[in-house]
């Protein structure tokens, strides 16, 4: 797999969850972040080839590459740790994840779940619209998430699941003490009926308008981390 940018190089680099194989440059960047590539590469052992901006444009498909490409394996699954986990389940454009993982690492959130999926056809654009945090993150895939997210539970996360039901509670009424656990969904299916019936409490956002359209699930989880992050500076 190839990567582009120089972030998403350097995030591959530093964060060890997957092996660089061998990194591409345009040999006429000597800027200060690419020099330091250059010297980690060094440092690592990596394989570096330097090549002009016509033989790279051929070599890497976007066109945003900035300069640099590597090939890299697959991310490798993280443990977590004992912080704050967010199940996203069902955001299918990688862009839209991307944009949502960047947002959590940013605010604090390491631990993220994803539903069952295979991700590796889109791990280049995750790393690129995440601006590196997609390596960042603990992340882990789910293969049952109903029973992963169950043990969870056991282990004493409190389940939120932010969803517009009957017992739903105001988000901006809810005082988040113990360690949680997030549940969102996509804007195609959202949550599933079995994991709503796992969650101890359904949130849902309200308005300071006369809005009647629901947020899309960057701006829903932009709401809820932002909001997590507020209460847990004051802990």
């Amino acid at each position: 797999m190839i990567i582009e940018g120089a972030i998403a190089v350097k995030s591959a680099l530093l964060n060890h969850k997957r092996t660089v194989e061998k990194v591409y440059i345009r040999k006429d960047k000597k800027t200060k972040d690419f020099n330091y590539i250059r010297k980690l590469l060094y440092t690592m052992n990596i394989e570096k080839i330097e090549m002009p901006k016509e033989d790279l444009d051929l070599l890497l498909a976007g066109k945003s590459h900035g300069g640099i490409g590597a090939v890299v394996s697959q991310r490798k699954d993280d443990e977590f740790d004992e912080g704050d986990i967010f199940y996203l389940d069902g955001i299918e454009d990688p862009f839209n994840l991307g944009y949502s993982m960047r947002t959590l690492y940013a605010l604090g959130v390491k631990n993220v779940l994803l539903s069952t999926r295979d991700y590796s056809m889109m791990e280049a654009q995750l790393l690129k619209s995440s601006a590196g945090a997609y390596d960042m993150l603990n992340v882990k895939v789910a293969q049952d998430p109903l029973k992963e997210i169950e043990e969870y539970k056991n282990q004493g996360y409190y389940l939120y699941a932010l969803y517009r039901g009957e017992q739903a509670k105001d988000i901006f009424d809810v005082t988040f003490e113990n360690k949680v656990l997030f549940m969102l969904g996509g804007e195609k299916r959202g949550i599933s009926s079995q994991l709503l019936s796992l969650s101890d409490q359904q949130l849902y956002i309200s308005y300071g308008s006369d809005f009647r359209n629901a947020l899309n699930a960057c701006g829903a989880l932009d709401v809820v981390v932002t909001l997590l992050r507020n209460q847990r500076k004051k802990i």
